[in-house]
Order: structure tokens, then sequence, then C-alpha cells
């Protein structure tokens, strides 16, 4: 079954994220967006990792059903979910400034680690949802944040950008001046970790050839 080619990369992200958009269309990608409303609340006794591998499952599948009667757009959807973590605590997005400040504080000085899962999906358009295909993969990466002031943190969360960011800061941007290093994919800390997802896609048959 021939399900994209090579001339034909469009491919639906179920995700808000204007950084996700972004990095898919630099890799040549035409990305249709559809969000997703799963609620992102961890399971009791579940781990960051099989947490995040959840939602991006279930991100993946929500969109495929929403879009089940529109068989002209694109058969593959790429969902993904990021969290950082620390001491055992799942860091999302922050609720509010306060919440930002308190993650910051408790980040900086520390070594803790971002987790972004990532799920491709192919939602078979025209055929029974038995017919589907997916793969969810998680992708790890270590960040050691250096010691932040309380000036700092006030100026950075006043900036609005850690505001829909998991661990409330971003690397790519105004974040970076607090990121000392990093051991894994810099990608993933940003939040889609390009090298899994495209080798992935490729794995399931998805692409021809890459670059495309």
């Amino acid at each position: 079954m021939d399900i994209i080619t090579k001339s034909s990369p469009r491919v639906v992200l179920a995700s808000g994220s204007p950084r996700r958009l972004e990095l898919m269309q630099r890799l040549g990608f035409e990305p249709l967006v559809y969000k997703s409303d799963i609620e992102e609340i961890p399971r009791a006794g579940e781990s960051p990792e099989a947490y995040t591998l959840r939602l991006a499952r279930e991100k993946g599948e929500a969109v495929a059903d929403a879009l089940a009667d529109t068989p002209e757009l694109p058969g593959w959807v790429l969902s993904a979910d990021t969290i950082v973590t620390l001491d055992g605590d799942v860091l999302e997005k922050p609720g509010d400034e306060a919440d930002a400040c308190a993650m910051l504080a408790r980040l900086s000085g520390t070594r803790h680690e971002v987790i972004t899962a990532y799920c491709w999906t192919w939602r078979a358009p025209g055929q029974p949802v038995e017919a589907r295909i997916s793969k969810a993969v998680a992708v790890r990466a270590d960040v050691w944040m250096r010691e932040l002031s309380e000036e700092n943190i006030r100026r950075y969360v006043a900036s609005g950008e850690p505001m829909d960011k998991a661990g409330s800061y971003g690397i790519q941007d105004l974040g970076s001046t607090f990121v000392r290093r990093i051991e894994g994919s810099y990608f993933c800390v940003v939040g889609l970790p390009v090298c899994e997802v495209v080798e992935t896609l490729e794995e399931l048959g998805g692409l021809k050839g890459f670059p495309l």
C-alpha cells in the first residue's frame, strides 16, 4: 500500500505547538494542524515515560478519530508530548506566573530530565479502524541548569516565554541562557526529536526517501 509519496509530504500534526510546526516545516513536510483535547493527568503509579507515551498515542488516536470522515486529508498523524521531571515529579506547563516562578526556582542549579514522546499514526483513510498503524517512541535528555537568581526568574517569567512550555522554560530562545549543558537530543528538549521522528516514519514505510 502506497501510503505517502516523495512528492506529497503532507501530514497531520496533532499539536498546537508552534515549535513542532516550525521543525516539521523545516524538514520539508507540509503539516496540517489539528489539536486534540486529551486530558493531561498522570495515572496512579504511571511512570513519567509511560505517561508521555500514553498521551502521545491518545492525542494521535483522538485526531485520527476526528478525521475519520475526511479521506481527502493526509493519512499520517504525528502527535507528541513533552514533560520535565525532577526528583520523580512531573513538571508540565505552568498554570500561571506564580507556578512558572516556582518551577524555575526548583530547576535552578539542578540536573533534570526532559522526556518527549511522539507517535506516528497511519489513520487508514476510508478503511476500517483495524487497519490503523501506529508506533510511539520516548526520547530522553538530561539538562543542567545554572543557578538562577530571583531577578533572573522574575524577568524571564515577565517575558511570557515560559507560559506554554513544559518546565517553564524553552531551550531555543531566552531560556537558552539558563542551560549550561545537555546530554542527549537537543530537539527532545525543544519538543520534537526530529532524528527519531523521521527514522520512525521511514521504518513504518511512510517515506520513500529523505530528504524530501
